[in-house]
């Protein structure tokens, strides 16, 4: 008896044992060695061609959307969307006249289930899916691609995923056009492995993909990762598709002369054309390119030599086109279809060039439908709009210091550059947002009151997006100025303004003087970016230099830093006048006075909607929206304020039960009442789904 109960016990592991190589560890045997290998997508020449019915193949544009699993509260990598999340995007994605979903890693059971039955059963055109990779060397990058192989076939079983069992048992391979090898390169690994990885192989040639004369030991390595996917993949399911990685402007194939490479991190290269498919490989490869603004000029900063090189190209270019020519130079150099895989433009309230302005949804979805037809006209094999929805956990350099690292997630930045590319919106509120600015009271009663005085009358309440104020009374309107002091934190402030008084010292001072002129002014003491870049702007350390008084500071003009897009002459960089005043202030860091307040209706069912709207006034009243970052918070969802910088040598956050307002007038002392805070937690968070603006301005363009 013992001894069939070991059998059994044996059987089992051997069983379980088997199952767990095959569908978890990519372990297989290969019963079919000689099996023809099939390739139902494939490039040929610039094209992209995909595999009819009758067996010939027909190019294909695609148009697509790149998508995460971000939704608010969740991180991407909680994968917080469910099947009837991914069901309605695809749904709205066809309908947009999109024909390809990108992802840039793997993605979560409920994805591919939500992909299979989307095409299986709702779709009049199934849509294409181009899988990206993570992964930042070949160990990474070969063992993701495995998974994700194994994935699209339905033949993988996550035993220990963050949610515990995780199985993708169906195949979506039939409609998966290919993979993109990689995210954004950092240019110094690549550097690094080309100079001081001395393990790094000089060449490689595989069955399917070999380096070219001249590679560069990090495209040799990406060759044979290319190889490696493509040999996995030919073997265990017998078909292959094209694949190619992923590039951008701080690392495509151009060469910049030293002193303007410095000046634009742009000292790292990599060139598709170095990666050849051999004859076992007829589903090709492809060129992909992460698009945005970079160097406009970029053609005044290549080396001698490779202008030289390049000259017949340069000769024919059209350099009317987006990034001065830039777009046709890729499509020009390349002899492969060349995709744009990421590309976009943010409907956030502040910029972070010094060259660019905020967009509106509607300027957002001119820009893209404008790319995307130069795109199209100069036949790129393809566009995806970078991205489908807003991502709330996104961090962007010029604000990713003022807040809660670990808690982005849990409200929205509207400040905050990168949080706001998508073409989908997540506006508070289950089903409508619960206050909106356009001039009308019907979302607001007397339980927002807070403070009166003088007949004006304040009411508060707050969102994810920031804390909304009604200012209610006679005299309420362009004409006439009003003074409102905002306490937010007991440690800093000031008690005066000009010849105004306050009852408490105040870290902010709202003035409200007509539709172009009102905005939001901050103490010295309080202003997070003097802080922060005051060295970077002024070259003056605010630490060692002039710290402002906690108590009796001024108030400024709110600033933002942002990039400055100055590139000095290689005669001016390379000389010793560089370290002199002038030039220096030619390359400081810029500002952006993110302080001013644009008039405007934020209401989303107006047909005058304004999507940067902060106020507008109504009959005897005015509505305002002052974003979380603005009043420096550091987490509104625990009310969390940035304590005092002088003391705590920079940002550290302190939770606060009440901020305090007022309405000041000259010569009295203006009282000040306090507005009750509460905070969220995850499952508090309501939000609803819009359709930006720019989502019918590309639907109308593809459709």
């Amino acid at each position: 008896m013992l001894k069939y109960i070991i059998a059994i016990f044996i059987i089992i592991t051997i069983v379980l044992g088997s199952l767990y190589a095959y569908f978890s560890r990519s372990v297989f045997i290969d019963l079919r060695p000689n099996a023809p290998i099939t390739a139902e997508f494939r490039t040929e020449g610039e094209s992209i061609m995909q595999q009819n019915e009758d067996g010939t193949f027909s190019p294909i544009q695609l148009r697509g959307v790149e998508m995460t699993p971000s939704i608010p509260g969740y991180m991407a990598w909680d994968f917080g969307a469910y099947v009837y999340d991914y069901l309605r995007w695809f749904e709205h994605i066809e309908a947009m006249g999109a024909n390809t979903v990108y992802v840039p890693s793997t993605m979560d059971s409920n994805f591919y289930y939500a992909f299979y039955r989307h095409n299986r059963s709702y779709a009049e055109e199934p849509l294409l899916l181009l899988q990206g990779i993570a992964g930042n060397d070949y160990d990474s990058l070969t063992t993701n691609l495995k998974e994700a192989i194994d994935i699209i076939h339905g033949r993988r079983i996550n035993f220990f995923s963050r949610t515990g069992v995780e199985m993708f048992l169906l195949d979506v391979s039939e409609w998966v056009v290919g993979f993109v090898a990689g995210t954004e390169w950092d240019p110094d690994a690549i550097v690094f492995m080309n100079h001081f990885d001395r393990t790094a192989p000089a060449s490689f040639e595989g069955e399917f993909f070999s380096s070219a004369e001249g590679a560069s030991p990090f495209e040799v390595m990406l060759t044979r990762v290319m190889d490696t996917a493509t040999s996995y993949e030919s073997r265990r399911f017998k078909t292959q598709r094209p694949i190619g990685f992923i590039s951008s402007p701080i690392t495509d194939f151009l060469e910049y002369a030293p002193a303007y490479s410095r000046q634009l991190r742009k000292y790292a290269q990599l060139d598709a054309e170095n990666i050849l498919p051999t004859e076992s490989m007829p589903a090709g490869t492809f060129a992909a390119y992460r698009l945005f603004e970079f160097a406009d000029d970029f053609s005044r900063y290549i080396s001698h030599e490779q202008y030289t090189e390049l000259a017949p190209i340069f000769a024919r270019l059209d350099w009317n086109c987006i990034y001065n020519g830039y777009l046709d130079l890729l499509v020009q150099y390349h002899t492969m279809p060349v995709i744009a895989t990421g590309f976009g433009f943010s409907t956030a309230r502040s910029p972070y060039r010094d060259d660019r302005y905020p967009l509106t949804e509607r300027e957002q979805g001119e820009a893209l439908a404008n790319m995307v037809t130069q795109l199209e006209e100069r036949n790129w094999g393809g566009s995806i709009i970078s991205t489908w929805q807003d991502n709330w956990e996104r961090r962007t350099w010029n604000t990713a210091f003022s807040s809660n690292p670990w808690r982005y997630q849990y409200w929205h930045n509207v400040q905050a550059v990168d949080q706001s590319y998508g073409l989908m919106a997540f506006d508070p509120g289950r089903y409508e947002n619960p206050v909106v600015i356009d001039g009308n009271v019907d979302d607001w009663d007397e339980s927002y009151f807070v403070h009166e005085y003088d007949g004006i009358r304040i009411y508060a309440q707050y969102t994810y997006q920031g804390l909304y104020l009604l200012i209610r009374g006679e005299g309420v309107n362009p004409h006439n100025t009003l003074y409102l002091p905002i306490d937010v934190t007991p440690h800093t402030g000031t008690s005066m303004y000009n010849d105004l008084n306050f009852e408490r010292p105040s870290d902010f001072l709202l003035i409200l003087s007509g539709t172009h002129n009102s905005r939001l002014l901050v103490n010295q003491r309080y202003h997070a970016t003097h802080q922060r870049f005051s060295e970077e702007m002024t070259g003056i350390n605010p630490y060692t230099h002039s710290i402002p008084p906690m108590w009796n500071s001024e108030f400024v003009p709110i600033l933002l830093g942002i990039q400055n897009t100055t590139i000095l002459d290689a005669e001016i960089f390379e000389s010793a006048a560089m370290l002199t005043d002038e030039v220096q202030e030619l390359v400081r860091m810029r500002s952006w006075d993110t302080g001013i307040l644009t008039h405007g209706i934020g209401n989303p069912a107006s047909p005058n909607f304004n999507s940067l709207a902060d106020f507008y006034f109504g009959d005897n009243l005015v509505e305002i929206r002052l974003p979380w970052m603005m009043l420096n918070f550091y987490d509104p969802s625990y009310m969390q304020v940035h304590d005092d910088y002088y003391v705590r040598f920079g940002v550290e956050g302190i939770r606060i039960q009440n901020i305090y307002i007022g309405i000041a007038t000259e010569g009295e002392e203006a009282p000040m009442s306090p507005i009750p805070l509460n905070g969220w937690r995850r499952y508090d968070i309501q939000t609803h789904e819009r359709l930006k603006q720019s989502y019918f301005i590309m639907q109308e363009l593809w459709n």
